[in-house]
């Protein structure tokens, strides 16, 4: 796949985004997906599907949409924060079906490697997300020192204090039961905000071969990089940024079939902001927007949507 539109960046180990993509099912033969039509923005992604149940008869089958993992062990060196950091719905997931609003049930767990902790965190009224790090430090505040030691004993926290790590990776999903009619498309549509990585960028970085394979970075999107870091108001503070907004599309394999029509539109936010991403044939349809498009589609590659700004506000950086 090659590249597209000016230029991007990566997240290092000061940054990072965490993978969320679209709606998944238990494999089925009769449901189809007739059309996809996908809007990433740096602060909102929303897809539209037309479902097509192709059996004789009405089908019901649970739909999910699994949240990005959060692995309290890997948050120290990384500059992540969720949108809605005070709830469950970290990332203010909603959803509709033919236009009425849907509830879904949460399913949440946590981890610690492979064994399940989900019930010693609840028991003592901690988040089982390891990011929502006001509510947790809330919670340890109000435990009594012994039990602050038992959880460090199980290996929960690194020392029994309030400014501790939480070393534990919360599982997340939303599900429901939905029935296709036969005969008919269905309609449902779903948005979230991304959990998305910023870090300053430099033209050296932007340079090495690894990060412009990851962003299909070309010449002229490497030379809109370092125009863009020459132009920065202050350039001995590295003001020049760049985010990352990943989506996982290849999800949709679940579903019966290709894709008959996928329709993707990426909004970089700002006219003097730059975006890179590893598609061909890709269409600026406005001063900040552009699309791509395909047809009897069976997705290939996730996402990696790159935005690069001097622009600290448009990034969400405060």
């Amino acid at each position: 796949m090659a590249a597209s539109v000016s230029a991007p960046a990566r997240a290092n180990d000061s940054a990072a985004s965490l993978d969320a993509g679209g709606l998944v099912l238990v494999r089925d033969p009769d449901i189809a997906l007739a059309s996809e039509d996908l809007r990433i923005g740096l602060d909102r992604i929303a897809v539209d599907y037309v479902f097509r149940n192709t059996a004789a008869a009405p089908k019901t089958l649970r739909i999910a949409f699994p949240l990005p993992a959060i692995d309290g062990a890997h948050l120290s060196t990384s500059a992540l924060s969720l949108p809605y950091e005070d709830r469950a719905n970290f990332v203010g997931f909603t959803v509709t079906v033919d236009g009425a609003p849907v509830t879904p049930q949460l399913e949440e767990r946590a981890y610690l490697g492979t064994r399940e902790v989900t019930g010693l965190l609840t028991r003592h009224g901690l988040p089982l997300n390891p990011l929502r790090r006001g509510d947790l430090e809330a919670a340890l505040k109000r435990l009594k020192p012994a039990t602050l030691q038992e959880l460090e004993k199980a290996g929960l926290l690194s020392e029994p204090s309030a400014s501790t790590e939480y070393l534990w990776r919360s599982e997340a999903k939303f599900h429901w039961e939905q029935t296709f009619p036969a005969g008919r498309e269905l309609r449902v549509s779903h948005t979230y905000a991304p959990v998305k990585g910023n870090h300053i960028l430099s033209g050296q970085e932007a340079a090495t071969p690894a990060y412009r394979a990851r962003y299909c970075l070309d010449d002229a999107g490497l030379a809109g990089i370092r125009r863009l870091i020459a132009a920065s108001p202050e350039k001995e503070q590295d003001t020049t940024r760049a985010a990352e907004v990943p989506y996982i599309v290849t999800t949709a394999r679940n579903w019966a079939g290709r894709i008959g029509r996928f329709t993707l539109t990426v909004d970089k936010g700002s006219p003097t902001a730059l975006v890179s991403f590893c598609r061909k044939g890709v269409r600026k349809t406005g001063p900040t927007t552009f699309v791509w498009e395909a047809k009897d589609y069976v997705p290939d590659a996730d996402l990696r949507i790159l935005i690069v700004s001097n622009d600290a506000a448009l990034l969400g950086i405060r």
